[in-house]
C-alpha cells in the first residue's frame, strides 16, 4: 500500500513539474519557429576583452580590444544546415590601455594595427555546426627586456584557424532558458544571445517566405 502511494504521488510531482514547464513554454514563439523550413539569420558578434596583441609566444603585451563582425546566412532547420553565400561584413578592432603584463614594466609599442578576428568563410563543419575560418593579425611590435631596458623587436605575424560555431535553433526562444552566458533571450524577445570567450553573439531569426 506504501509503494503505491508513493508511486502515486510521484507521478502527481511530476505532472505538476510538466505543467509548470509547459505554462513557460511561449506558445506563439513555437508556433511560428517550430513549424520553420528555413530562416534568415543576422548575427552580430561583439569582442571585449583584455587580449595578448604581441605576435611571438614567449613575450607578452595586454590591450583592451574591442571588434565586431556581422554575418547574414540563410538556415535551414530540418538539416541544422547553411544555405548558400553567407554575407560577412568584418570591422577593424580597437585596441587601447597596451601594457606589460606587470603593470610596473614599460608597455609594448605596435608598429601597425592589430586585427584580432578577420573573418574568412564560413563553411559547413561537424555535427550540425559551422566552421569559421579566422585570421588574426599581430603587427610588428617592441616589448621591454627586463622590465625596464631596452627594447627587443619583434616581427609581425598572421595566424589562421578554424573555430568551431553552433547556430542556436530559433525554437529554443519559445524554451524557458535559464538565465546563462551559454544561450540566453534577449529582453525583447527576438534574438537569442552566447557569450563566450570575450565574445557576445546576437542571433536574430527572421522567417524566409515560402515560394
Amino acid at each position: 500500500m506504501n509503494s503505491i502511494k508513493a508511486a502515486l504521488l510521484l507521478g502527481l510531482l511530476l505532472l505538476s513539474s510538466y505543467s509548470a514547464i509547459a505554462q513557460q513554454v511561449d506558445a506563439n514563439a513555437m508556433m511560428v519557429w517550430g513549424s520553420a523550413e528555413v530562416v534568415r539569420y543576422h548575427i552580430v558578434g561583439v569582442y571585449q576583452a583584455r587580449t595578448n596583441v604581441i605576435g611571438d609566444p614567449n613575450w607578452i603585451g595586454y590591450a583592451d580590444v574591442t571588434d565586431r563582425v556581422t554575418i547574414d546566412l540563410k538556415w535551414k532547420l530540418t538539416e541544422s544546415k547553411m544555405l548558400g553565400v553567407p554575407a560577412i561584413q568584418n570591422q577593424k578592432s580597437v585596441v587601447e590601455n597596451l601594457r606589460n603584463y606587470e603593470p610596473k614594466c614599460l608597455p609594448p609599442v605596435l608598429k601597425g594595427d592589430y586585427e584580432h578576428f578577420d573573418l574568412v568563410e564560413i563553411k559547413e563543419g561537424l555535427g550540425g555546426a559551422l566552421e569559421l575560418e579566422v585570421r588574426t593579425f599581430y603587427p610588428a611590435s617592441q616589448v621591454a627586456q627586463f622590465c625596464t631596458g631596452a627594447y627587443k623587436s619583434i616581427p609581425a605575424k598572421t595566424d589562421s584557424h578554424p573555430i568551431e560555431f553552433v547556430v542556436p535553433s530559433p525554437v529554443m526562444m519559445a524554451m524557458p532558458l535559464p538565465d546563462s552566458d551559454n544561450l540566453r533571450v534577449s529582453p525583447d524577445k527576438k534574438s537569442l544571445i552566447v557569450k563566450k570567450d570575450g565574445w557576445t553573439w546576437t542571433f536574430t531569426p527572421s522567417l524566409e517566405p515560402k515560394k
